[in-house]
């Protein structure tokens, strides 16, 4: 079960909306600024003069919550110590699994792909098996959850993609015997709402 955690452009437009006239009102974009601390900042021109331009994010801050008892309280503690512990290495297999669908469009070669799969599995059991081995159950069956948040693809569909039918059916009957299992979908607005609640306090530097 634990070596199932390891293998787990903006697209831009543009429409013609002004007519002739207005083109000239028509804010460009570019990175063009420099700060006096070196920085380089992103500059919109209108009318031809050029002003920065800093792009705002929305932030959503959350009350603290309150509980109906002290169960309830230790129980979300713990959830968000789990959270915080597992997110990271989410993220992590995340972007390695982008790296590698993205990589393996320009390998042909089956056994190419293979070999190059196989480095990439021993770059993650390299640097992070001794730390993914030692997370809880609880934990493990959080990381698989994240891993669909992710990827978009639960962790049965990672290991089927990358390592065929065999690996994904081999490793799903394992996790069957500890309870859990590796086609867990994430649900941000229904059951793991607490969860999205926690990582979206730890993005916005709440926690």
């Amino acid at each position: 079960m634990k070596k199932l955690i390891l293998l787990s452009l903006i697209v831009l437009f543009s429409a013609n909306i002004f007519s002739q006239t207005l083109v000239a009102n028509v804010p460009t974009y570019r990175n063009v600024i420099a700060s006096n601390d070196g920085y380089l900042l992103q500059g919109i021109i209108i009318d031809g003069d050029t002003f920065p331009h800093i792009k705002m994010y929305p932030v959503v801050i959350y009350p603290k919550r309150t509980f109906a008892n002290d169960r309830q309280r230790r129980k979300y503690n713990r959830l968000m110590f789990n959270v915080k512990k597992v997110y990271p290495y989410a993220i992590l297999i995340g972007n390695y699994y982008s790296e590698v669908v993205e990589d393996l469009q320009y390998i042909p070669n089956k056994r190419d792909q293979k070999n190059y799969i196989k480095s990439k599995e021993k770059d993650l059991k390299d640097q992070y098996e001794e730390t993914l081995t030692n997370l809880t159950i609880t934990q493990g069956r959080l990381l698989i959850k994240l891993v669909d948040r992710e990827t978009d693809h639960t962790t049965f569909e990672v290991i089927q993609e990358l390592k065929g039918n065999m690996n994904a059916y081999f490793w799903q009957s394992l996790a069957v015997v500890f309870g859990s299992t590796l086609k867990s979908d994430y649900d941000a607005t229904t059951e793991d709402q607490y969860i999205e609640e926690i990582i979206a306090m730890i993005e916005n530097g709440q926690l």
